[in-house]
């Protein structure tokens, strides 16, 4: 199990690096600014670091001062995840400069880099393999989110639930109305329509004017819009990324979890 400390201001690029990782053994940490990223530095003593290469410690620093000050309280490898059309000005020992990862190839450099900074102790998690069951008496949840990664991780955390995806808002509406689902979990802002549109909609049938809602969003101004007009009905919000157990949390108000 390898420590990786992910740097970044964005909530939604930290999420999107640890989906990324899903599939090695890691333990993750975060830092919002270089100050948190300090921290855990000291206090986790983390095997890599993935820094956003606008992350400051001041006005006046870069990332390049931020570099030399992590180095000297931590030696370890560094990657800098660059933005489009940035190159790094430098080159320094133990530091790889790649791009954010987007698409597949950016995400290969991105794995290449950390397994070759990690010299070869980035593994890949063992494989279960998964045992066909009966799904009639499964409970069954709907998905939507527009990610398709933030979709592959609900599966995965909920393998033992008979589960079914959307991919935008229309589609949310759609598919509910046809499944009848005994509880949805969904991103906020989706293509099509949002997710309060969507759930307005969906509890307009009597056979769905109760089914309990999950809002999920990284975004903690979506949090505010939730509390001050909170849709009728069963619901409640979590703030992404959330953890399997920040999940079953949330599961529990619902329904007794398998």
């Amino acid at each position: 199990m390898v420590k990786v400390v992910i740097a970044d201001a964005d909530i939604d690029r930290r999420f999107k690096i640890k989906l990324i990782l899903r599939n090695y053994n890691c333990e993750f940490f975060e830092a919002r600014n270089y100050h948190m990223l300090l921290d855990v530095v000291l206090k986790e003593k983390p095997d890599i670091s993935i820094i956003d290469f606008f992350l400051k410690i001041d006005t006046e620093a870069n990332i390049y001062d931020v570099l030399q000050k992590i180095k000297e309280k931590h030696p370890m490898p560094i990657i800098v995840l660059l933005p489009p059309n940035v190159g790094s000005e430098k080159e320094i020992e133990n530091v790889r400069f790649v791009l954010f990862p987007e698409d597949d190839e950016s995400k290969r450099v991105f794995i290449n880099a950390v397994s070759e900074l990690l010299d070869g102790r980035l593994e890949k998690k063992e494989e279960v393999v998964s045992v066909p069951r009966e799904k009639k008496n499964l409970k069954k949840i709907l998905i939507a989110d527009d990610d398709k990664n933030v979709r592959l991780l609900l599966k995965t955390y909920l393998k033992d639930y008979d589960v079914y995806e959307a991919k935008s808002g229309i589609e949310l509406e759609e598919m509910a109305l046809e499944l009848k689902p005994d509880l949805i979990i969904t991103d906020v802002i989706m293509p099509g329509t949002s997710a309060w549109k969507a759930i307005k909609k969906i509890r307009e049938s009597e056979d769905l004017k109760d089914v309990p809602v999950i809002f999920a969003s990284g975004y903690v101004k979506d949090k505010e819009i939730y509390e001050v007009h909170k849709p009728q009905g069963p619901s409640l919000f979590i703030l992404k990324p959330f953890r399997k157990d920040n999940l079953f949390d949330a599961l529990k108000k619902f329904f007794i979890l398998r």
